[in-house]
């Protein structure tokens, strides 16, 4: 095998396969592999920050055929006057699951092997690798945690999100006794209600004009519901919403989109914007209109999203990252990511090590905590001393 470095954005379009053939050529593949997210993922990401693509990649010496691909990107931060160098996974915070992509025809472990021995040859590059969101138990944290045995020090496995997921199959009725019986007592009941003052249907977008101003309405659902919180919408910015826009169009370039909304009397009350790779969906972003709030339209949405995806043949809505209550609801069971941090034995990576264990320890939090509340206390009293 051959490991090269590729550090330009461009290498990864012509060594990453397009949907199809990634989904069948390598193994455990979602839909946040595919290229037009990542391609989007790095457009958005590097706008915001100081990033430079290193992109591993594993080829066949006698062929050259391409059988690994990871997509990394390095970028630096500054701690006590320091400069450190931080590997991470291309598709980080805005992917729920970040794996490497290996083709299935050869040995997982060997090619993860070489990929990481060229890593570690040039470690004078690099002070830390932050990788996380891996599938709990996928190929590559048993990969890991093997290697964690061996080399304690210099890994650290810890687990992370739990990521709900609901197991479907054709038999609607089995599905639902899944369900929490209050739930599905609430939903049909509000359901009737709203039948009761006109119209309510569950709608797919399908061709790709309709993206455009159903993303449109999420936007504005989205602002309103958050508006006034300590938490509002990030859609308020537009290049968050261009960003979330592109990623749809991609996404359905791609067929991977699964765009529902529920529409009341010609009123849109609620959409979930969702990715689907033909057998599971995966939850993504949802917003509901909030005058219909007492009608928990986000449920019926819901409700009636997995009902379709059990007659459409799916096997599972992955209700990914999040431990929100209402998940449980519905039936789920629970799988979990993992975060790895890697180390080197450079001086500067030792130290980064320190300094990443200490910021991360519960003493330092409490004393942080402790801080920032006696400062807000001390400014409070000059405050009053001031009246």
């Amino acid at each position: 095998m051959e490991v090269i470095i590729h550090q330009q954005i461009d290498s990864l379009e012509k060594i990453l396969p397009k949907w199809a053939k990634l989904k069948e050529g390598f193994r455990e593949i979602t839909t946040f592999q595919d290229i037009n997210w990542i391609k989007g993922w790095w457009d958005y990401k590097s706008k915001q920050r100081n990033i430079t693509p290193y992109i591993i990649e594993i080829r066949k010496r006698n062929n050259n055929e391409t059988i690994g691909i990871i997509p990394l990107y390095y970028s630096h931060v500054k701690v006590a006057g320091l400069s450190f160098c931080i590997l991470k996974p291309m598709g980080s915070e805005l992917s729920d699951y970040l794996i490497p992509i290996l083709s299935k025809e050869y040995s997982a472990e060997k090619i993860l092997s070489e990929a990481l021995d060229k890593i570690y040859e040039g470690k004078s590059n690099w002070d830390c690798i932050i990788w996380g969101d891996i599938p709990e138990n996928s190929f590559f944290d048993s990969f890991l945690n093997t290697h964690l045995s061996e080399e304690y020090a210099m890994i650290e496995r810890k687990r992370a999100d739990v990521c709900p997921f609901l197991i479907l199959n054709k038999d609607v009725e089995e599905v639902i006794l899944k369900f929490d019986k209050k739930l599905v007592k609430e939903v049909l009941s509000k359901e009737r209600k709203l039948k009761r003052d006109g119209s309510l249907n569950y709608c797919k977008v399908v061709t790709a004009d309709e993206i455009e101003p159903i993303m449109n309405k999420l936007f504005e659902l989205h602002c309103e519901r958050w508006e006034k919180t300590n938490t509002p919408s990030r859609f308020r910015l537009k290049e968050e919403r261009e960003h979330a826009l592109l990623a749809a169009k991609n996404l359905f370039n791609s067929n991977l989109l699964h765009l529902s909304y529920l529409i009341h009397n010609d009123e849109i009350v609620a959409v979930e914007c969702a990715k689907t790779d033909g057998k599971k969906i995966y939850l993504y972003l949802t917003a509901f209109n909030i005058k219909f709030k007492r009608y928990s339209v986000g449920n019926l949405l819901l409700y009636n999203l997995i009902l379709e995806a059990c007659k459409e043949g799916y096997e599972i809505v992955d209700f990914t990252r999040g431990n929100e209550s209402y998940k449980q609801q519905w039936g789920t069971i629970d799988k979990y990511n993992v975060n790895y941090v890697f180390f080197n034995l450079t001086l500067k990576s030792v130290l980064f090590k320190s300094i990443h264990r200490i910021y991360h320890s519960k003493h330092f939090n409490l004393y942080m905590q402790k801080f920032v509340a006696n400062r807000l206390l001390a400014k409070s009293a000059v405050t009053k001393q001031g009246d």
